[in-house]
């Protein structure tokens, strides 16, 4: 009996051993990829497709694995066999098109009843971008949502959003509705009625992830109004990790996303209502998720608690601490390196904070990233992690980066 009595233990080892082997590339299926795309959207749906792509010198006999968030189910489909248990979904080939010969390609695809996409996307285990992990982190939210008025339209325009990988559009929404999707940013609209509205853009990447809305009421009052708290945590494991679920909060203009922390480290912030965050081993963990709206106001948290324990055949240890961290500075870009950790087992990867925020996880032992501009104190830390998520200690360095020596002058 735990001792900490207000947590709900449970076993998820040979799921979370799955999530975190996952992290290791399958070379032979590298060159293979499975991308979606939405044909057509309305308020309450839309027909996507996705062609899987076999660029490898050898038949390929194709399974895709994704997730479909909360309030999205595929209504019909079309040329492959679609299973699903919850909220994960299979795609194998429909017979005449499951084995593509080298260089080939096929399409399937889908109706959906509600607007969610694909997340978490594995094409026979491996990403559907071709590479070997699994993108979970959404993109950044657009920054500097603004209204241009013209003689017979009004553009919404906005700055890019960041991603880890790569941000692929923009969805826009006039209140609940979704107008378009755009891969620019910009939406050029006719003059709508005279009325408030409340215009909504978020950014999309490869891979489904959503990041929270970008949202502006042009005339509205100001909102003094928080978002009521998400509801009922519910958790599950995926090819990609460790899968938060939620009931999604309210607010009177509209909720632009939530934030989720486990025991205090941010994993990223969301417009959907689930996210999947990397594998995340034994112990006792607090999950929270906050809902945020347009104007900043945040909701009571969403706590739930819980110990997960090691079976009686798992792997129990953690890895050491990675050793030597160390920072070299360019012009252009900012490399911190450290010195392998060691396991009982073995590395999986590393995952980088910055402060308490998941940057990203690498397999390697160094992650680039830009040079800031201006002078900078600038920090991370590093931690290992093993197949089923132990995690070490961190590793920690901060430096002050001066700015850029300028350019000289052209003679």
């Amino acid at each position: 009996m735990s001792r900490f009595r207000w947590f709900r233990r449970a076993t998820l080892t040979l799921a979370l051993a799955a999530a975190g082997l996952a992290l290791a590339p399958n070379p032979a299926q590298a060159a293979a990829t499975a991308a979606f795309a939405k044909q057509s959207a309305w308020s309450t749906g839309y027909v996507g497709v996705f062609t899987v792509a076999n660029d490898t010198a050898a038949p390929l006999t194709w399974r895709v694995e994704f997730d479909l968030p909360s309030g999205t189910t595929i209504a019909t489909a079309w040329n492959a066999r679609i299973t699903h248990s919850g909220e994960h979904y299979v795609a194998v080939g429909d017979g005449w098109n499951e084995t593509l010969a080298a260089g080939a390609s096929t399409t399937f695809g889908w109706e959906a009843q509600g607007i969610g996409g694909p997340l978490n996307c594995r094409l026979n285990g491996a990403s559907c971008t071709g590479g070997g992990a699994v993108d979970i982190r959404p993109p950044t939210t657009p920054a500097n949502l603004r209204t241009i008025v013209g003689t017979n339209t009004l553009t919404l325009r906005w700055d890019p959003s960041a991603d880890d990988v790569a941000v692929t559009g923009y969805e826009v929404y006039v209140g609940a509705s979704l107008a378009a999707t755009v891969t620019g940013t910009e939406y050029v609209m006719p003059t709508p009625p005279p009325a408030i509205f409340t215009y909504r853009v978020r950014a999309l990447d490869a891979a489904g992830n959503a990041s929270p809305f970008a949202t502006i009421t042009p005339g509205g009052r100001p909102d003094t109004e928080a978002p009521t708290a998400p509801a009922n945590l519910q958790f599950g494991t995926s090819t990609a990790g460790f899968s938060l679920i939620w009931t999604a909060a309210t607010d009177n203009v509209g909720v632009a996303g939530y934030d989720v922390f486990v025991n205090g480290e941010h994993y990223g912030a969301t417009s959907r209502t689930s996210l999947t965050i990397p594998p995340i081993g034994f112990g006792e963990f607090a999950f929270t998720v906050v809902a945020f709206d347009g104007a900043g106001l945040r909701s009571a948290p969403l706590i739930r608690r819980i110990a997960i324990d090691p079976g009686p055949t798992s792997d129990a240890s953690a890895p050491t601490v990675p050793a030597g961290l160390r920072v070299a500075v360019s012009a252009t870009q900012v490399t911190w390196s450290w010195t392998a950790s060691t396991d009982n087992v073995g590395v999986a990867g590393y995952q980088i904070f910055r402060g308490t925020e998941w940057v990203t996880s690498v397999t390697g032992t160094s992650f680039t990233e830009p040079r800031p501009a201006g002078q900078t104190t600038f920090g991370i830390r590093v931690r290992a992690f093993d197949a089923v998520g132990n995690k070490s200690a961190f590793a920690t360095l901060t430096v002050v980066i001066d700015p850029p020596p300028p350019t000289p002058a052209a003679s």
